[in-house]
């Protein structure tokens, strides 16, 4: 049993799980299972179907832990990755559990305990039942697992871990075969020691751009006509939009003023207004009691700075809105700092605030978004009566067009979103829509075009191509320069006098490994390989070609590691070595697995543009 835990807890825990929790979600006490679908399939995983439920666990944690750490709402961009991280979570957890099944893994409750007792878990070690004047006591710890009268406990602990040692056990299955050969022990070592340092100078892309010239139109055309395949492009549709965005009506403001008009009046009455921020506000500020801490003027939006700069010491506002919401704001402080204003020389006197608030945000209700979907229904009957556009025209509504997408692409002004994907090239031109929906509105859709499988016109390419000839030309411009400074120095000039002369600056390094950047061009593989392969002190390298120019470098001095620090380290090394080998081969199965996996994906149907 504990060989077998030294094997996996050991390495793989400490190593293997990096790469594996960045890919997937690891939740204690999870148990994906047939039994929580859930009546709308939002996906299906080899096979085995995925409720809308099973996603909007992952999905909504997700959102809610990022959208606390803020006190405006996610940008759209910022949602949609979300949901896009939540869905890779999922997969990667079912797609786990399904190997873990095929492969029948099998952890003996000797094992578990095993577990428990070498390495405790950190929510139990604040268990108050395991602590000694606040301290987290092993003693106590080991005597409850021997303790029958702590057996229904150590029942539900054992359903918390089982998950992941499982995993765990699985992933000791797939890594078991890796060994590491002392060449490659070696290899590291002199990667992470060995050093060089060098001089050099570069001839700069940027700087040969202005001798490129202009490029004409038939080389322009040439080269279109040459890669023309890389302008493909698939059939296309576009679709006329009629949106109703789900914004609260007034109605919904009041329903939340009625709300926060009961807090003001407990704070009113006397109750503690960090307290009930902690309760009731809907930001990141609640878990501080609302401080917000110390502002100057114009820092916040202007309704909120006007009440909060009125107010006396200790005093609350009475309710008020901005655009986030209801605020009640009290004033904690004032001050004035001495501060040097951005462009500015000397300091000056900066006068700040400290206030605490309460927020309640303010969204559509479900009637609300039943009106805009009457609304929607309305549109629709009248559009299919008299015509997409006069439909439009009669009810003062407003028409937006999209440009054209294909199949699955994103769509302007929607995000993502299956079903409408679908609709738009499954459906012929004129056809319209019923009301679809997403997490910020509802709309309409006509499909107002398909546009049949073709090539991006020239004309629409033509800057891009101009652009990409030119950056090719300037490489060329800039090796053909390099070559005729290294022939000056090559002639007996020194590097140094040769890039004063040509304009090049001449630069050294300080003493850099094979993972080091270069001052001024980062880390450039192929300046580092050609250091470290150079032999004699004061070599000259021929032009080196790379994105951003051709450097020409001279080897200064040269640092090879004590081979009985070597001795002292490989130890270390080898297991270093070893994690990385296991990482390495554990991303490719991963990866082979998804790859393998029949994966669909009917997210956008439910949470399009979220």
């Amino acid at each position: 049993m504990f060989a077998f835990l030294r094997k996996l807890i050991v390495p793989i825990m400490a190593t293997v799980l990096v790469f594996f929790l960045a890919t997937i979600v690891f939740e204690w006490g999870m148990n994906i299972s047939s039994s929580s679908r859930f009546s709308d399939t939002i996906g299906i995983i080899n096979g085995q179907e995925i409720g809308m439920r099973d996603f909007d666990r992952y999905y909504g944690a997700m959102l809610r832990e990022e959208q606390d750490k803020v006190d405006y709402d996610l940008p759209q961009e910022k949602v949609n990755e979300i949901k896009n991280q939540a869905w890779n979570r999922l997969v990667g957890d079912y797609l786990i559990n399904q190997q873990i099944e095929k492969h029948k893994i099998h952890v003996s409750g000797e094992e578990i305990y095993g577990y428990l007792r070498l390495y405790p878990p950190q929510e139990l070690q604040t268990t108050p039942a395991f602590l000694t004047d606040g301290k987290f006591d092993y003693q106590k710890y080991v005597n409850a697992m021997a303790n029958p009268e702590y057996a229904p406990f150590w029942a539900s602990v054992e359903n918390f871990v089982l998950p992941e040692l499982k995993r765990y056990k699985l992933q000791e299955e797939i890594i078991n075969t890796i060994r590491v050969t002392p060449s490659e022990v070696m290899e590291a070592f002199m990667e992470e020691k060995e050093t060089v340092r060098i001089g050099y100078l570069n001839v700069p892309v940027s700087q040969m751009l202005a001798n490129v010239g202009v490029i004409s139109k038939e080389d322009l055309q040439k080269y279109y006509d040459e890669h023309k395949e890389d302008y493909r492009l698939e059939r296309r549709a576009t679709l006329d939009l009629v949106i109703f965005q789900k914004e609260p009506s007034e109605n919904d403001w009041e329903r939340v003023g009625r709300e926060i008009k009961e807090i003001y009046d407990s704070v009113i009455a006397g109750g503690d207004f960090a307290e009930l921020a902690k309760t009731f506000s809907q930001d990141n500020s609640a878990a501080g009691g609302g401080d917000l801490g110390w502002f100057a003027r114009g820092q916040m939006v202007p309704q909120f700075d006007s009440v909060a700069w009125a107010l006396q010491m200790n005093q609350v506002s009475p309710p008020f809105r901005t655009r986030f919401g209801w605020h009640i704001v009290k004033l904690l402080g004032r001050r004035t700092d001495k501060e040097t204003p951005p462009g500015a020389t000397a300091p000056v006197s900066t006068e700040k605030i400290n206030a605490a608030h309460i927020l309640l945000k303010v969204g559509p209700s479900s009637e609300t978004v039943e009106q805009l979907a009457l609304k929607g229904q309305e549109f629709i009957e009248l559009a299919r009566q008299k015509g997409f556009e006069k439909a439009v025209e009669e009810l003062g509504l407003e028409t937006r067009s999209t440009k054209p997408f294909q199949r699955g692409e994103y769509i302007q002004y929607v995000g993502e979103d299956r079903q409408l994907s679908d609709f738009a090239f499954d459906s012929k031109p004129g056809t319209i829509s019923d009301v679809l929906e997403n997490s910020a509105m509802l709309f309409v859709a006509k499909v107002a075009s398909h546009l049949p499988e073709g090539y991006t016109p020239f004309e629409e390419v033509e800057k891009a191509i101009n652009q990409k000839l030119s950056l090719e030309r300037a490489r060329e411009l800039a090796v053909k320069e390099a070559e005729e400074v290294y022939d000056l120095i090559k002639s007996g000039t020194p590097i140094e006098k040769v890039g004063e002369n040509k304009g090049y600056p001449y630069a050294t390094t300080e003493n850099i490994t094979r993972k080091s950047s270069i001052p001024g061009l980062g880390r450039v593989p192929e300046i580092i390989g050609t250091a470290f392969a150079m032999q004699s002190y004061g070599e000259v390298s021929r032009p080196i070609p790379h994105d951003n120019g051709a450097a020409i470098i001279k080897l200064l001095e040269r640092t090879s590691p004590n081979l009985e620090d070597f001795n002292r380290a490989q130890d270390s090394i080898r297991v270093a070595v070893l994690q990385k080998k296991q990482q390495d081969l554990y991303g490719r199965w991963f990866e082979n697995l998804v790859q393998n996996s029949k994966i669909e994906n009917f997210v956008d149907k439910f949470y399009s543009g979220t």
